[in-house]
């Protein structure tokens, strides 16, 4: 993106800054209009023909190869699973650029340069960043407002809907207001929006406390256009710092925007611990004295390994106020209705394993064994369907000898029966637990079942200690290839 952006000149603006560079280079601003537009929903508006338009207009001015274009427009078809259902857009099209990625952000900005592209006839002054555009034209109104017309017609020729305002001298974009008539811009902010910052008092590093003050006092001097400006727009950001607990005076340090020197790509591993006020330890310099103590200059590794490789950035908890949603969120949720039906063992069958409640899904179970001659044994075991399921399981491994190596619980019966042993099972369900989660990438589920192998080991006499090192067995059932749509 950033060489096609370079090959075409064109204004897809990237952050605030360069829309006021935009503006300051304006010329007769007094003379000058704005045309404001703004894409209705940009990113699922975007259909695969507009896509394929936009990627073999780019490869005509980069190198972009039919594989590779194959790839990204195969790349677009998703599919978000809601309680097991697959949801789609209407339509038996999977095609759909998603929100909140950076592939998603990539494509728009694709076919916003490509669509830039189709408005050069118009002989605007314009620019674009993501779904909001704005343009300049030294134009009479009336003309002005066919040109807005004609700028409506072109996205709408890809199929896009777009908001538009012509023959406006004052506009706000983004996070600024852009003002013709006295050729100056300013801070914008929406109405009833206050800004808040993080507390003095809070459990961050002292780096970021320190920087907060700073960061605000540079970036409302670069967005404003004077210190007159400045002192009008400071008040309420002023008022959020001293309830934030900062003693800052905030004052007009303007600065010209610099591009910054070219970083080199550097692969760089990153530790990150969780900060805490409450450790005393200084873990970030211990962990770089142990690099440097166990990866000298002499060894090897140092010259993967080092302090120029491996750096350390501390991660902040969630706070409170997150933890009290999190928790409000899971408790006012609807209860799951168990089933009525908690039970279906029939006089044929023979009696319930688990006296009317073999329906129940998602459980940790415990089965003792009591044989005629020996001392009690005890399993612990899991399974996400109805235990029933799993009990017939059990059943069968009990009556194949091919199935002896089953489980650690099968294993033992089968030496009971080969020494002519007799043998009574009692089942019991120890726990419940909800199963692999793709969003939080945990199971309650084994980590239930590790939990009481671990601290309830009179319950759990058969299993093998290695079973706490094994990976989760319902994470395989997620996956992609095992889903039915």
């Amino acid at each position: 993106m950033t060489s096609l952006r370079e090959k075409t000149k064109f204004n897809q603006w990237k952050n605030s800054f360069s829309v006021i560079e935009w503006f300051k280079n304006l010329k007769d601003k007094s003379k000058l209009s704005f045309i404001q537009f703004d894409i209705v929903e940009f990113y699922p508006s975007i259909t695969e023909n507009l896509l394929k338009s936009a990627l073999n207009w780019a490869k005509n001015l980069v190198n972009l190869s039919k594989e590779e274009i194959s790839t990204i427009v195969e790349t677009k078809k998703s599919i978000l699973f809601h309680n097991g259902q697959p949801w789609v857009k209407k339509g038996s099209r999977l095609f759909n650029v998603t929100m909140g990625s950076f592939d998603g952000a990539e494509v728009a900005d694709l076919v916003g340069l490509f669509l830039l592209s189709r408005l050069t006839d118009l002989k605007l002054n314009i620019g674009l960043y993501r779904d909001d555009g704005l343009a300049v034209c030294d134009l009479k109104p009336r003309q002005a407002e066919l040109v807005r017309k004609k700028l409506c017609q072109v996205f709408h020729g890809f199929g896009l809907r777009i908001t538009s305002t012509a023959n406006v001298k004052n506009v706000n974009f983004l996070d600024i207001n852009l003002d013709l008539n006295e050729g100056i811009y300013k801070p914008y902010m929406k109405p009833n929006d206050k800004p808040l910052y993080v507390h003095t008092g809070s459990n961050h590093p002292r780096s970021i406390l320190k920087n907060i003050p700073l960061s605000v006092n540079k970036r409302l001097s670069m967005i404003s256009s004077n210190k007159e400006v400045f002192d009008a727009a400071a008040p309420p950001y002023q008022e959020a710092l001293k309830n934030s607990g900062y003693s800052y005076e905030l004052n007009y340090c303007p600065e010209e925007f610099s591009r910054g020197k070219k970083n080199r790509n550097r692969r760089v591993t990153y530790f990150n611990p969780p900060f805490s006020m409450n450790v005393k330890s200084k873990i970030g310099a211990d962990f770089l004295q142990l690099i440097r103590k166990h990866f000298p200059k002499s060894n090897p590794l140092s010259k993967v390994i080092n302090t120029n490789t491996v750096k350390i950035s501390y991660s902040c908890m969630p706070n409170l106020k997150q933890k009290i949603s999190q928790h409000n969120k899971k408790v006012s949720q609807p209860e799951v209705i168990q089933p009525s039906k908690t039970c279906n063992c029939t006089s044929v069958i023979g009696d319930c394993p688990l006296g009317g409640n073999c329906l129940t899904s998602g459980v940790i179970y415990r089965a003792e064994v009591t044989p005629q001659n020996s001392g009690a044994e005890t399993y612990t075991g899991v399974t996400k369907n109805t235990f029933k399921q799993r009990f017939y399981n059990h059943r069968d491994s009990f009556k194949s000898k091919s199935s002896d190596k089953s489980t650690t619980l099968s294993t033992f019966i089968w030496k009971l029966k080969d020494r002519g042993e007799g043998y009574n099972i009692n089942w019991s369900i120890v726990d419940k637990g909800t199963p692999f989660n793709p969003t939080t990438r945990t199971c309650g589920l084994c980590n239930k079942e590790k939990y009481y192998i671990i601290f309830q080991p009179e319950g759990a006499s058969l299993n093998l200690r290695s079973e706490l090192f094994s990976t989760c067995r319902h994470r395989k059932q997620k996956l992609l290839c095992n889903l039915e749509t």
